[in-house]
């Protein structure tokens, strides 16, 4: 059985970018944006749930919050994972059997 985004609430990781690292720290959206060379509408953006986390941001958010590249696209990889809809590119027929070992 899959849980469905409907199902469970899920952080964006644009709210636990400001939920668990801006906000604690008093650091703006114009002060993140300044300190890691990108645009105010960028950040803006993440932590609303409308941009992605890129590579080049997760190693921007990496180096200022000193974590890593990874935590941040794993955030991005496990909510695109969940939010994502199978129904959405159709039926597809198996071109291996289950266990099959390939190269």
């Amino acid at each position: 059985m899959t849980i469905t985004a409907d199902e469970l609430y899920l952080s964006t990781p644009g709210e636990i970018l400001r939920e668990e690292f801006m906000e604690p720290a008093g650091i703006t959206g114009y002060r993140l944006a300044k300190a890691i060379g990108v645009s105010e509408t960028a950040v803006g953006e993440i932590v609303k749930g409308k941009r992605r986390i890129s590579v080049a941001m997760a190693h921007r958010l990496a180096a200022a919050f000193r974590t890593t590249p990874k935590f941040w696209l794993n955030l991005q990889r496990d909510w695109d994972i969940l939010t994502f809809d199978p129904a959405s590119i159709g039926d597809i027929v198996p071109l291996v059997e289950a266990g099959a070992d390939v190269d």
